[in-house]
């Protein structure tokens, strides 16, 4: 019986001194959920956990070609807030979180979700003003000009001719004067 005793008062004795142990927040709700696929763009996750957190909590995304994207982090009471600048690309993800639990032990986890939002190919409008016409007009003719090819000037075959003649006449005249 004592035996009995002494190991029901160790029991507990531990298990008073353990209370701190129970103050770990595990995570008890995420939005989008685990395995969730996400099908309008996605800025933000939001991770919810049993007991406040704690700062220097994080949550990361990891997509499915190994890139990291950290997410700015908001934490408030047992909240944890992950969100974009810019919606998150079409892909699967590996939502990547650790915690600091309010009594100060670490806690981590992850889970996977997909996103496949509808992509918005974005129109853009170019107005023509009447300058934008003329730089093009001009632009063209400048082409138009540098492209034409045209053929030696009647004057300057005839220059060629008269010289062609000029240099036989005087290799002709030089030769017979020898002679």
């Amino acid at each position: 019986m004592k035996r009995f005793m002494s190991f029901a008062a160790a029991t507990v004795i531990g298990a008073a001194l353990s209370t701190s142990a129970f103050a770990h927040s595990p995570l008890k709700e995420a939005t989008p959920a685990a395995g969730e696929t996400v099908v309008e763009p996605l800025q933000q996750v939001t991770l919810q956990f049993d007991g406040n957190i704690e700062q220097g909590s994080y949550v990361d995304f990891i997509s499915s070609t190994g890139d990291v994207l950290q997410a700015n982090v908001a934490i408030d009471g047992n909240t944890l807030t992950g969100s974009f600048d810019e919606p998150l690309p079409n892909d699967s993800y590996t939502v990547d979180w650790s915690i600091i639990s309010e009594d100060g032990h670490p806690l981590e986890g992850e889970y996977t979700l997909t996103v496949n939002a509808p992509v918005v190919e974005e129109v853009v409008e170019e107005t023509v003003t009447e300058s934008d016409n003329e730089a093009v007009a001009t632009a063209t003719e400048e082409v138009e000009a540098e492209e034409t090819v045209t053929g030696p000037s009647a004057g300057m075959l005839l220059g060629v001719a008269i010289g062609v003649v000029a240099l036989v006449g005087g290799v002709f005249f030089f030769v017979m004067r020898k002679e």
